[in-house]
């Protein structure tokens, strides 16, 4: 049997099979995805990064985070992660399993390890639901509010 050839169009083969796939990759090559120019995070502004982390679009998580990294040296960044910690779409915004870009914000600013920052983590933490509270305990391996790392 030749099976260079394609069967009629009538055979059970012809009818069954999918769309003919070419027989090279080159021949088609994949499409491109057309991804958004990454905004230049390190030259923003804390309003323009705690705009770009209330938003819904693709750089909230990094948006966060750099808020997260200018914590420790910015009151401003401080006070955006704290608002932002108790917005309800962050809350459910996973960044992997448990943990939410709440947690990621609250996480930052306990590890910024200044008085204002952890201040402003306990006073997110306490804004938690109690199953969310408890989770975030879990995770830090603590079973109390006062196993929350607190300054001395």
């Amino acid at each position: 049997m030749n099976f260079t050839v394609r069967p009629p169009a009538h055979s059970f083969a012809a009818r069954t099979s999918g769309p003919r796939v070419p027989r090279h990759p080159r021949q088609n090559p994949p499409a491109t995805e057309t991804r958004l120019p990454e905004p230049p995070m390190h030259d923003m502004s804390v309003t323009e990064l705690d705009a770009l982390a209330r938003g819904r679009g693709t750089f909230r998580a990094r948006a966060v985070l750099e808020l997260v990294r200018r914590a420790r040296t910015d009151d401003a960044a401080t006070d955006a992660l704290g608002e932002l910690s108790r917005l309800p779409w962050l809350r459910e915004d996973r960044v992997f399993h448990l943990v939410s870009m709440s947690w990621a914000a609250i996480i930052g600013l306990l590890a910024a390890h200044t008085e204002r920052c952890w201040a402003t983590a306990h006073a997110a933490f306490a804004d938690l639901d109690p199953g969310d509270r408890e989770a975030l305990l879990n995770y830090l391996e603590g079973s109390d509010t006062g196993d929350i790392p607190s300054r001395k």
